[in-house]
């Protein structure tokens, strides 16, 4: 569990579940079967357009990869998942996930 306020860092890569009113539930993405690889590769880590082209974020939506590097605000924390401040938006991250950083 984390308290409020505090800094971690987030291990891994990770794919939008929920886009939900108050959070956006985030799962660990693991590449384990070949559907999933597959859509791993097609969609990636970057918003792209048909033909491939990079394209500016819109926001968060279920299917969506994302990796997460950087410091992040803790905002609260139970004993399974952990909600964390990235650009105004709270994710739910699991903390088994979750590093604390200084």
């Amino acid at each position: 569990m984390f308290n409020p306020g505090q800094k971690v860092t987030v291990i891994g890569k990770f794919q939008v579940i929920n886009v939900g009113p108050e959070y956006i539930e985030m799962d660990a993405f693991e590449k384990g079967t070949v559907e999933n690889w597959e859509n791993y590769e097609k969609n990636g880590f970057k918003e792209v357009t048909a033909d491939g082209a990079v394209k500016d974020f819109d926001g968060f939506q279920v299917g969506d990869f994302f990796a997460l590097d950087g410091v992040y605000t803790v905002i609260r924390s139970n004993e399974i998942f952990t909600k964390i401040d990235c650009a105004g938006k709270m994710l739910s991250i699991p903390n088994h996930k979750i590093v604390e950083v200084d």
